[in-house]
């Protein structure tokens, strides 16, 4: 991910699920972080999430433009790409 947030290209995206795969795995055990740190790691995991996502709408849009107007007018974010 770059420092603005998004997600540059595929080898980052790949990385980004990845990454959401194993911090899954610490969020689902209520035993391995401390509060504090769940917290933090659940605001960051949720980020990322929405990240992702933002990104794979992104891709979808350049092969199907009608989308966008949809995506406007029901807030929805997503990526562009130039």
């Amino acid at each position: 991910m770059s420092k603005d947030g998004r997600i540059p290209d595929d080898e980052a995206y790949e990385n980004s699920l990845a990454w959401l795969v194993e911090k899954a795995k610490l969020l689902d055990d209520p035993l391995t972080l401390a509060a504090e740190e769940r917290q933090k790691l659940q605001r960051t995991y949720d980020f990322v999430e929405q990240r992702i996502h933002e990104y794979k709408r992104g891709q979808m849009l350049l092969t199907d433009p009608v989308r966008i107007k949809l995506y406007k007018a029901a807030g929805v974010a997503y990526q562009e790409f130039k």
